[in-house]
């Protein structure tokens, strides 16, 4: 019954983990989720850290938890808890937002990370218990946990549009109690006395797994729903719509990939950067929103007359450069202006890239134009199409900062070069964005236009690159070909009151005419930057600014993150001295996070060696070493991939699911190979794996490059495939560790503990090292983990 209560207890963990970030993704935003859930994954390590203090302070512990009695109450104390969380967490008033203005706050947060902790203590409980007391077996146990994750991991996204977030949810806690039926049937004891003990309780663990299956059926019923149905967080877009009367959601459809919403109102009104000169009705909208933001507003229109608005927006300037216009691309993430605008310009062909298959339907079915539901990257990798324009839309979210850690290949400088080469001779890029004081998006974008034309070849970039804003939004166009006659730009600014930012030959006195600031704030800083390039500067000019706004590529692709260390205090006092600005930057709370995991992580591992365990009993130094890292090394690895692959999926979440899925299998069927392997081949293991991580540093870029030209079913395939080697060789470390270096239950618990700490921190540092250093950075990290594993074994006695 113990590698079953494993693999049930791992594939329904895995699943509760993945559909918590989704909880969380429409709930709140994704930094609270990496807050509230990396502190939550502690409770695995504290589940090692109890048995190796039980191991000194109770004798016999090992009998009274090896019965299947014992195994199966900590069944259900996971499943209660489980349930009881996610209904608190759904309920109770967290406000990420108001944790500076609100101490109450504090609580909520502190509950929020104690009642998340408790299922994954017991379920870390359950795994812990097979590793300290059946040592030999430790490659069937590590098998039964690796390969019930990699089920958990993949099963959300086969079921969830059926069940949906909510009820997959409670559905996924209750799979554990298939257990239940069996635990009185075997024994693993073998004390007499236990017997009749045992054949007592069963009816109670009987009636109360009913009671709590009754209790989640309830849950699933349209009179129960109401307890776990989640709404989005207040400040999202979509919650701000639905305060309108006669607004209502039409249609929803949910997938892994996020929840989509169709909502009817009358009360849109979606233009950005519409000049003060359009005096006419807009036309009637409706409006998509994912997971409660990423608003896509669809507009009435067939004619080119239906939609004469857009002429009037900045994002419509591009357009005047191409007199005729016969192939529009245009890449949406959120937004809808570029439909109307390509309308407008009466394009003869418009293409359609979307990342999202949800919506890439919807839009299908309003405007009837051809639609292509997948990665716009790998869209562009796979044609060879060339386009008069290339539009793109991607607005950010409807809260800034709360973005910075969002991974996001469209933006990147490598982007920008690849849409270079999908142009015409006399083709444009339009890109339009929310504008932001102190200037920082559009410099990063001006960079970003530059370093792309720079990869193309173009020798004056500056020559093929405009930039216009009127009092919150700006709009960048990058040209193909020199911008030699700037007449059109300008009289378009003239004649519809916006500013110009950045022109070739640009003056002093064509800026901050219309939308006055109390300085031309963006023309001072791009005309700086510019000049810094000219002269080959442009390194010191990033240096000296007060954020980040350095170009990104494809290996630190986060054109949301702008938080610059070392001048963090004078960020703070430009804000207006509010320490309530700097916590909605998503990097903050990675650095809060990772400081309370420490504390934490201190307090699970020291408190065991220096209070609790015989001397008999502790692991030595060079134990504890070997298994943080190896558990470093796995986490790392394994962010590594999830981050390297979004390039590919396009989506994090496909992305997580598919690394997941993989790494997971490959691992569990290591462990089940060194079942019975010796202990020499533990160092072989570490160095072949270290050998092929260095290999993949080299290569991935380039394998990346070529899956991104393949179809679907060929990339979902490679990806998988590719990590099959790699997979296969990080399952070997920590099952024969287990088996070979550790002498007795409380060593082999304490080593959980300590690899779950160690999983815990990686999993933060990593996002971190991404954003300060780039995604490569993170594999580096994972081989000096296993490198330091295979250090420790030489000081083995």
């Amino acid at each position: 019954m113990m590698l079953s209560a494993v693999f049930l207890v791992s594939v329904s963990t895995l699943a509760f983990e993945v559909l918590l970030t989704r909880f969380f993704a429409i709930r709140q935003w994704n930094h609270l989720s990496f807050m509230v859930i990396s502190i939550a994954l502690f409770g695995f390590a504290a589940s090692g850290t109890f048995l190796s203090i039980l191991d000194t302070r109770k004798k016999g512990w090992q009998d009274l938890f090896s019965t299947r009695l014992s195994v199966a109450y900590i069944v259900l104390l996971y499943t209660t808890t489980a349930v009881l969380s996610f209904i608190t967490l759904n309920n109770i008033p967290l406000d990420y937002f108001r944790l500076p203005l609100e101490p109450i706050q504090s609580i909520y947060l502190l509950v929020a990370y104690i009642l998340l902790a408790l299922p994954f203590f017991f379920s870390g409980l359950i795994i812990s218990l097979a590793y300290a007391l059946v040592p030999e077996k430790t490659g069937f146990v590590y098998f039964a946990s690796m390969a019930g994750s990699a089920c958990g991991a993949a099963l959300p996204a086969s079921v969830i549009p059926v069940f949906g977030e909510e009820k997959l949810i409670i559905f996924a806690t209750l799979l554990p109690l298939m257990l239940i039926p069996a635990s009185s049937i075997i024994r693993f004891t073998r004390h007499k006395s236990a017997i009749k003990d045992q054949r007592l309780m069963t009816p109670f663990i009987v009636l109360y797994s009913l009671i709590i299956i009754g209790f989640a059926s309830f849950l699933m019923t349209k009179n129960g729903f109401f307890i776990i149905k989640v709404d989005p967080s207040p400040y999202k877009a979509l919650s701000q719509v639905l305060q309108f009367p006669k607004t209502q959601i039409e249609k929803t459809a949910i997938s892994i990939r996020g929840r989509t919403q169709k909502v009817k109102t009358a009360y849109i009104r979606f233009a950005p950067g519409l000049s003060l000169k359009y005096t006419d009705n807009l036309p009637r909208q409706s409006a998509t929103f994912r997971d409660g933001d990423n608003q896509f507003v669809l507009y009435d229109i067939r004619l080119a007359n239906e939609a004469r608005f857009a002429k009037f927006t900045l994002s419509y300037c591009g357009y005047l450069l191409v007199p005729n216009t016969k192939k529009v691309l245009l890449i949406e993430n959120d937004g809808g202006l570029a439909l109307p605008c390509a309308i407008a310009a009466d394009a003869h062909q418009v293409q359609i890239v979307v990342q999202n298959p949800q919506l890439a339907r919807i839009i299908h079915n309003h405007y009837r134009f051809p639609v292509v539901g997948y990665n716009p990257r790998s869209f562009l990798a796979r044609t060879n199409d060339r386009f008069n324009i290339i539009h793109v839309e991607n607005w950010g979210t409807s809260l800034p900062g709360s973005d910075a850690l969002n991974q996001y290949d469209l933006l990147t400088n490598n982007a920008f070069a690849e849409y270079l080469n999908h142009l015409t001779p006399g083709g444009v890029i339009i890109l339009s964005r929310k504008l932001l004081l102190p200037p920082a998006d559009s410099i990063r974008m001006w960079a970003q236009a530059y370093e792309g034309l720079k990869m193309s070849g173009i020798k004056n970039p500056p020559a093929h690159m405009a930039m216009l804003r009127n009092w919150d939004t700006y709009t960048l166009i990058v040209s193909a070909k020199p911008l030699q006659d700037t007449t059109k730009i300008k009289q378009f600014a003239t004649d519809l009151n916006f500013d110009l930012v950045f022109l070739p030959n640009i003056q002093p006195e064509m800026v901050n005419k219309y939308n006055i600031f109390d300085e031309p704030y963006h023309f001072l800083e791009i005309s700086s930057l510019s000049e810094a390039y000219a002269e080959e500067k442009e390194e010191d000019y990033f240096k000296a600014y007060l954020i980040d706004v350095r170009p990104q590529s494809d290996i630190r692709p986060f054109p949301g993150r702008f938080l610059k260390w070392p001048k963090l205090k004078a960020l703070y006092k430009s804000m207006g001295s509010r320490f309530y600005a700097l916590f909605m930057s998503g990097e903050v709370v990675v650095s809060v996070v990772f400081l309370e995991a420490l504390v934490v992580a201190v307090f699970l591992l020291f408190v065991p060696i220096f209070v609790f365990l015989r001397e008999s009993r502790k692991p030595s130094i060079s134990q504890v070493i070997y298994f943080v890292g190896v558990g470093a090394g796995f986490m790392f690895v394994e962010l590594f991939f999830i981050k390297r692959y979004v390039l590919i999926f396009g989506d994090p979440v496909i992305s997580l699911t598919v690394v997941l899925s993989a790494i997971l299998i490959f691992s569990s069927i290591g462990g089940l190979w060194v079942q019975h392997k010796k202990n020499a081949g533990i160092r072989n293991s570490l160095i072949v794996l270290i050998v092929l991580l260095l290999a993949t540093i080299f290569c991935i870029e380039w394998i990346v490059d070529h899956i991104l030209g393949f179809s679907v079913i060929w990339q979902y395939t490679s990806a998988f495939l590719l990590v099959l080697p790699v997979g296969f060789f990080m399952g070997l470390p920590f099952p024969l560790g287990m088996r070979y270096l550790l002498k007795n239950p409380a060593q082999r618990a304490y080593a959980w503990s300590v690899n779950g700490c160690a999983s815990v921190l990686t999993s933060i540092g990593a996002a971190q090292i991404a954003l300060s250093f780039g995604i490569p950075y993170i594999m580096g990290a994972a081989i000096i983990g296993y490198a330091l594993a295979l250090a420790s074994l030489g000081r083995r006695r």
